[in-house]
């Protein structure tokens, strides 16, 4: 079973800027809009698949700014002032160079870096990430996962090219020798 979508929720005077900032940061991903209602909720699709959505908690809710990142504040401090409380969401993608793309692109759209864009030797050998905290705090990372084993299974179509390749001209050379051609 897969993960179909997910929502993060906003408050009134925080959803704008959410907004803002996941459009803008997920851009890089292939992310588009899909269905919005200004204000109360944003879903964006990859692939025609809704699978990321924003929604505004309006009832009940505390509605404060200052539950908002500080960018002039480190990750430490804000997490302090946020007490915990904040989700985590990672995105998967194909390529190193798209983490980097989109690290810069989240910083670049307000987002709070809390993790360079490496290696993550310590989660698994092949996992390269990088982590921004959204205006809320949420902590967002975007992979690539390509692990040895994964990486081996992706180069045996190639392999068995370069040996059938191999043991083809091998019998063709000796054909075109028994032959006189060669």
């Amino acid at each position: 079973m897969t993960l179909n979508h997910i929502s993060l929720p906003t408050t009134p005077s925080s959803h704008a800027r959410m907004r803002d900032f996941y459009l803008a940061s997920l851009k890089p991903l292939g992310y588009t809009p899909f269905k919005e209602q200004s204000g109360v909720f944003l879903g964006l699709q990859r692939n025609y698949q809704p699978s990321f959505w924003l929604h505004c908690c309006c009832g009940g809710q505390q509605d404060d700014d200052e539950q908002l990142m500080d960018p002039k504040l480190s990750v430490e401090e804000n997490r302090k002032r946020l007490k915990g409380r904040k989700t985590h969401v990672a995105f998967e993608v194909s390529s190193r160079r798209l983490v980097d793309e989109w690290f810069k692109t989240a910083v670049d759209a307000g987002g709070i870096p809390n993790g360079e864009p490496g290696e993550r030797p310590q989660y698994a050998k092949g996992y390269y990430a990088a982590f921004v905290l959204d205006p809320l705090g949420n902590n967002v990372e975007v992979l690539c996962f390509n692990p040895l084993c994964m990486q081996l299974l992706k180069a045996v179509p190639t392999v068995v090219t370069v040996l059938f390749g191999a043991v083809a001209g091998h019998y063709a050379l000796g054909y075109a020798k028994a032959m006189g051609w060669a």
